[in-house]
C-alpha cells in the first residue's frame, strides 16, 4: 500500500495561517513549522546548559516541526472558534 505521508507534508507550504495579530506578509504553516522547530531546539539546548535541564532537544525539534501537520487536511482553523466550542475542540483533537 502506498504512502503519501511525505506528499501530504508538501502541502503545508499551501495552508496559510490564521494570525492572532496583523501582519504585513501571511505566513503559511511551513515557515511557521520551521521557525516553531529552531525555537524548540534552541530552548531545550538552553535548558540542558543554562539551567541543568534534561531536554532531548532534537526531540523538542521534531515535535514542533510536525505539530501542525493534520492541518493539511483541516486547514487552520482560528484559535477562537477551535478552542472556545466544546464540540468543535473534541472533534478536532480526534482528528489530530
Amino acid at each position: 500500500m502506498p504512502h503519501h505521508f511525505f506528499a501530504y507534508l508538501s502541502r503545508m507550504k499551501h495552508i496559510r495561517r490564521w494570525g492572532l495579530m496583523r501582519n504585513t506578509l501571511p505566513e503559511n504553516d511551513m515557515e511557521h513549522a520551521m521557525q516553531a522547530a529552531m525555537i524548540a531546539h534552541g530552548l531545550a539546548l538552553l535548558g540542558n546548559t543554562r539551567f541543568g535541564r534534561g531536554y532531548n532537544p532534537e526531540r523538542a525539534m521534531a515535535l514542533a516541526l510536525y505539530h501542525d501537520a493534520s492541518e493539511v487536511i483541516t486547514g487552520d482553523l482560528p484559535t477562537p472558534i477551535k478552542h472556545n466550542n466544546p464540540q468543535i475542540k473534541a472533534e478536532y483533537h480526534k482528528i489530530e
